[in-house]
């Protein structure tokens, strides 16, 4: 089963034609990436395949599932980091994540052991109970990460993710 499949996905804010009718398709398990100029359509794209814009005319679909007929089956599937921060700056990482984690339901005990690994994977288990907003950029933006690969999404939007980070945090990520 193709990952994501687009089929003349186009949108239009207005007068400006933001995604001009692009068609492709990804295979699980691949790595693939937009690359264009500012204004080219990159997040107009994401944010229709994450369901949170409506595309203009075209299908697309992740996983099987329709963009604009089964959003709640695509958001089940995928993490999305936005190229803008969307933490919430008075909780703590651990508190962001278990927030994040009870949007998906995931029992306790589950959620507990996949907050512990994602916080130690982005390098910030010794950092999980301060306040983000006492967090740098660079923290800030692996907290996202590590939110976003908290349900195991089976696709993994990453807009900018590299925006402030480091160039060893980059490497490492």
């Amino acid at each position: 089963m193709k990952a994501i499949r687009a089929d003349n996905l186009t949108k239009i804010f207005g007068r400006v034609l933001a995604v001009d009718h692009i068609s492709f398709e990804v295979e699980e398990g691949e790595v693939f990436g937009f690359l264009g100029a500012n204004g080219a359509g990159k997040t107009s794209t994401i944010m229709m395949l994450a369901t949170a814009l409506n595309p203009t005319a075209g299908t697309a679909t992740v996983f099987g599932y329709d963009i604009t007929k089964e959003r709640g089956k695509v958001r089940e599937s995928i993490g999305i980091v936005f190229e803008e921060l969307s933490l919430d700056i008075n909780l703590t990482a651990k508190e962001n994540l278990d927030f994040h984690a009870r949007l998906y339901h995931l029992p306790k005990r589950v959620r507990d052991e996949w907050i512990s690994q994602a916080l130690d994977l982005v390098g910030l288990s010794d950092r999980q109970n301060t306040l983000v907003k006492y967090y740098s950029g660079g923290m800030q933006r692996r907290l996202e990460i590590a939110r976003a690969m908290l349900n195991a999404p089976r696709v993994l939007f990453l807009d900018e993710p590299t925006l402030g980070l480091d160039v060893q945090t980059r490497r490492l990520l």
